[in-house]
């Protein structure tokens, strides 16, 4: 068992010819180290949550269905400790270097499988996205994120955030590649939709960089191509409903770890101990008035997803800043709101949503999100095969 590769990405390397026969025969994947893999031990990127999870005795749901269509398991890989942070920086396993931007986080806290699938390792990797820990990555490493409609993907066998959130995802080199792996995960049931128009969320852009502006400008050029009519409107709750899901996120995570945190002290990198920390004095009235809140927020963001219709907005609000800037717990916690801010529409939605690298061809690369109706995946999915897999 490999713990290491060049680009600090692989946790293990997985040996045995457990694949079955299928459509995505001839193609290998990895999977984050949350998802249970038969006599793996699941770190969850914590040295100490292994022994309090144990060894699992068979493969997550998400990784047998890969199995069983053909794909072959070659590694699990590094996460943000808990899956509960958005820069990949892990103090305990190091963090992943981003092949893309040398000096930049990889973005997490699918910080291996994002780096794994950008340096070529593997054509598809398995995340999770609760708040953007897919699209995230994907963006900084100029790669291709999925976020499913939340509850359409099983997430039995893979370690919890926050339920009402959590969510297995894909990262790829490829859209097709991604659509095809998708559509294993996917029940034949939901619609082959397709899209009209495509709203720019104006509000995202200001608090967005130059770069990451101009990236939606390339992508609604692309959706044109299409014959997509794009739109720009201003909703104005985009950090109303980032704090509402801080609340209930950071409740539900806290909710989950408390037993273990409290019994057994485990280690804890700085920024993870400093958000469990704040969920831990979360109090009952703050938790209802965010359900409340949740509730009407959820109305009024998604009236704009009507039937045939996308909400574009940047995936991050810059390119990966350089690592330096972030290993300090304040200047990580100031990023992760911002960029939150961005990510929290499809979250809190429960919507579907791609990210696809729309940067400069020589400048870092940069994603921008592209957000369909509930169950309107295998649309979204065909579509940024279309629109954005070539030049």
């Amino acid at each position: 068992m490999n713990l290491r590769d060049d680009c600090g990405a692989v946790v293990a390397w997985v040996e045995g010819p457990e694949q079955g026969c299928g459509p995505l025969t001839g193609l290998t994947f990895a999977a984050k180290d949350i998802f249970d893999v038969a006599g793996l031990p699941t770190g969850a990127g914590n040295p100490e949550f292994a022994e309090r999870w144990g060894l699992p005795t068979r493969d997550a749901w998400a990784v047998a269905a890969l199995k069983r269509a053909g794909a072959r398991l070659v590694a699990k890989t590094h996460t943000h400790e808990l899956a509960y942070g958005i820069t990949g920086i892990n103090p305990h396993f190091g963090t992943p270097k981003n092949p893309r931007v040398p000096d930049g986080i990889p973005g997490g806290s699918s910080s291996g499988s994002a780096v794994a699938v950008a340096a070529g390792l593997v054509p598809v990797a398995l995340g999770s996205d609760t708040a953007g820990s897919v699209r995230i990555p994907a963006s900084f490493c100029g790669i291709y994120g999925y976020r499913p409609t939340h509850g359409a993907i099983p997430t039995q066998g893979v370690v919890p955030l926050a339920p009402s959130y959590d969510t297995v995802g894909l990262l790829a080199a490829d859209p097709g590649v991604m659509e095809r792996f998708a559509r294993v995960l996917l029940s034949e049931a939901l619609p082959a939709v397709g899209f009209a128009q495509a709203v720019i969320v104006s509000d995202a852009l200001e608090l967005s960089s130059p770069e990451a502006q101009q990236a939606v400008e390339r992508a609604a050029q692309r959706l044109e191509a299409q014959g997509i009519a794009i739109k720009e409107r201003r909703l104005g709750l985009l950090e109303a409903a980032r704090e509402t899901q801080r609340v209930l996120q950071g409740a539900e995570a806290w909710g989950f770890h408390q037993e273990w945190l409290e019994a057994q002290q485990p280690r804890l990198g700085e920024d993870v101990r400093r958000l469990l920390e704040m969920a831990s004095r979360l109090t009952p009235g703050e938790v209802g008035r965010a359900l409340s809140h949740q509730a009407q927020l959820r109305a009024e963001m998604g009236a704009w997803l009507l039937p045939g219709t996308l909400v574009l907005l940047p995936a991050t609000p810059t390119s990966a800043p350089p690592l330096s800037e972030l290993q300090d717990a304040e200047g990580a916690l100031a990023f992760r709101w911002r960029t939150l801010s961005l990510t929290c529409y499809a979250s809190l939605l429960g919507a579907p949503v791609i990210s696809v690298p729309a940067g400069q061809p020589e400048a870092k690369p940069i994603g921008v999100q592209l957000v369909g109706p509930w169950g309107s995946d295998l649309g979204l999915l065909a579509l940024a095969r279309r629109a954005f897999g070539g030049p």
